[in-house]
This record gives C-alpha cells, sequence and structure tokens, in this order.
C-alpha cells in the first residue's frame, strides 16, 4: 500500500515512522524547508502517554524529557486568585528532536505545499492530511472555532520557574509558561480578541531574555464531534486538522497522537473505513464536545456550575478515568477550581 503523509509534525512523523515499520510505503511532504520546519505547542505533555508513543516507535521517552514539572500555578487576570495543580507526569520534551529521530530514513519532499487541488491523490492508496489548522488537503470544515496564537521560545532567562498559566476572563484565553531547562522556556498566550497580555509582561520581568523562536498561528478548539468532513474522497485528516486539541486547556499533542494510533490500527488490521474511523474518534474523543459546549457557554456569559453541573460532572469522569493523560490530579475539588479559574 502507497501512502502519502502531508504535514511532518507530532501526527505526520508519528504515523510515518509506524507504517513504515509496517512495510507501507511511505512519502511525506513538508511545506517548510528542512532547516524551517520548527515545532510549535510548547512542548508540553504527560510523560506517561509519550513513553506509550514513543514504545510503538522503538524510542525512549525518557531521552527526550526537558523539564518534569512539579506544580501547575493558575493565576486570573486582573484577581488576587491563585489556584494549582499537583502534577502526576506533565513534562517538557525536546519535540523537535523526538519529530527529527521519528523521520530518519524515510522520503521526505520539504519545502513542497500541497493543497487538495495541486496534488496527485491519483497515486497514492491513501492520502493522510496531518497539516495541522489548515486543513489542506481537506474542504473547509462545517463548523469550526479556532483562537488567535502568539508563542516565543526564549533564552537566558535569569530564573527558573515551574509551569504556570493566566487565565483571562470569559474563557477568552490564557497566557502561559513552559519551562525548557538551561534558562529556556517557552511563552505565548491565545486571546480571541487578540489581547495576549502576559507576554509583554514576562519580557518585561526578564530584560536579557533572547527570543529564539516566535510563531504566530491559529489554533483550531472545534472538537472532532463537529470538524467534517474528516474523509474526502482517498484523504484521511489526523489531528487538530479534524479537530484533537482539548478546547478548554489548548493541548493537542496527545490526542493528535491518539488519533494517529486509532488510524495506524485500523489500517493495519484492515478494518479502515470512514465510519469505523470516525466511531472510534467519537468513542476516544467525542466527550470534547463536552468540553466544547462550556467553552462556549463561557464565552457568551451563560455559564451556570449549578445549571450545567451534569455537563461538567460528565467531563470530570472522562478527566478522572484518563488522569494519566493529562498529567495531573483530577480530583472534584481542583476540577471545580480549574473550570472557575478559566
Amino acid at each position: 500500500m502507497r501512502i502519502a503523509i502531508v504535514g511532518a509534525g507530532v501526527a505526520g512523523s508519528f504515523l510515518a515512522c509506524l507504517l513504515n515499520n509496517k512495510g507501507y510505503e511511505v512519502e511525506v511532504f513538508e511545506q517548510f524547508s528542512k532547516d524551517m520546519h520548527f515545532p510549535v505547542c510548547a512542548w508540553g505533555t504527560s510523560k506517561h502517554m509519550l513513553a506509550h508513543f514513543c514504545n510503538m516507535v522503538g524510542l525512549d521517552f525518557n531521552e527526550y524529557i526537558l523539564h518534569v514539572g512539579k506544580r501547575l500555578d493558575i493565576y486570573i487576570q486582573g484577581s488576587d486568585k491563585h489556584e494549582y495543580l499537583n502534577l502526576k507526569g506533565l513534562v517538557t520534551y525536546d519535540k523537535r528532536r523526538w519529530e527529527n529521530d521519528m523521520l530518519k530514513g524515510l522520503k521526505i519532499n520539504y519545502g513542497v505545499r500541497c493543497t487538495k487541488d495541486n496534488f496527485p491523490l491519483h497515486k497514492y492508496d491513501y492520502v493522510l492530511d496531518c497539516t495541522g489548522f489548515h486543513r489542506s488537503m481537506l474542504p473547509k470544515p462545517n463548523e469550526d472555532l479556532s483562537i488567535p496564537v502568539w508563542e516565543y521560545m526564549l533564552g537566558n532567562l535569569s530564573k527558573e520557574r515551574d509551569f504556570y498559566v493566566i487565565g483571562y476572563r470569559r474563557a477568552m484565553g490564557y497566557f502561559w509558561h513552559f519551562p525548557l531547562g538551561n534558562g529556556k522556556a517557552f511563552v505565548g498566550a491565545g486571546h480571541f480578541k487578540k489581547d495576549y497580555y502576559g507576554i509583554k509582561e514576562f519580557l518585561e520581568e526578564e530584560p536579557n531574555a533572547q527570543i529564539l523562536m516566535r510563531i504566530g498561528r491559529p489554533v483550531r478548539l472545534a472538537p472532532v464531534t463537529r470538524v467534517e468532513p474528516i474523509v474526502y474522497k482517498n484523504v484521511i485528516g489526523v489531528g487538530e486538522s479534524i479537530g484533537t486539541v482539548f478546547p478548554l486547556l489548548g493541548e493537542g499533542i496527545t490526542p493528535s497522537l491518539q488519533s494517529a494510533e486509532i488510524l495506524y490500527r485500523l489500517l493495519a488490521e484492515g478494518e479502515f473505513s470512514e465510519e469505523s474511523y470516525r466511531h472510534e474518534l467519537h468513542r476516544k474523543l467525542g466527550y470534547y464536545d463536552d468540553v466544547y459546549k462550556v467553552l462556549r457557554l463561557k464565552m457568551e456569559g451563560r455559564f451556570s456550575m449549578l445549571r450545567h453541573s451534569r455537563l461538567l460532572y460528565r467531563i470530570y469522569k472522562h478527566m478522572k478515568r484518563e488522569e494519566d493523560r493529562y498529567g495531573f490530579e483530577v480530583s472534584m475539588d481542583k476540577f471545580v477550581n480549574l473550570i472557575n479559574a478559566i
């Protein structure tokens, strides 16, 4: 079977490695040059989940860990409120090296911009759209919601800090600080109205910081239950292209890899169909729809902890059951504090 993978990010590189190891003929296309291809998303994830995915491709995740978090502090813009979560596996890792290691020995076409209109679909059995927000190989989704984001990789920081975020009112977004060790960190912010509080303030606090990388992009928050189509002709969407980012937290690494694992197993077992893929995605990530509802309610000022308690309890049950997947403690009181803080 001949498979093209468009997009050499986290989902694309993982799938390329898996499918190549399985004996498929794999060709990767990446719009940026090799020197300019740079993984985004702050490099923060659960070590429990990444250890699992590393095992699938024969890598040791411990070799990629940059910082092991102990505590995530949560602040509210314009408020004295302060919450925190004890961390149980939230780390940052060298995402760039991890992706490059999975792509070793594969046929990769860098600097090639692919779209559904210019790509030779007929030459491949399947084309996997791993292009993230842009979903370059798929039609526009029938429903969508995205948040504009700016992110900085900084060096020469004077102070070592653990993970922390500053939430914006009415779930309009948040600022984040993810440490990378050795005086480096990712800082960034997403805000629906592009009011990126926290970035300028952090740089003022660290006047000698070196800006190593600056990236601006939108992040899709609409969930996989609403982002259709997920399949178009022989093109299959994977990861953020089909809505796998956790809507309230903006975390996308683990769910993108989960969607990639689902697709890989269906292909490897000869059981892929559009219906089976959708069913498995909804079974694994369907509760993101409840999270999305809470986000929209908070944005519209219509959220009530009491009125929407059943909705919240469904989300809590899923998160508690998959505590290792998030990398932080999930207790009822901490969950309520987290919802109140965003």
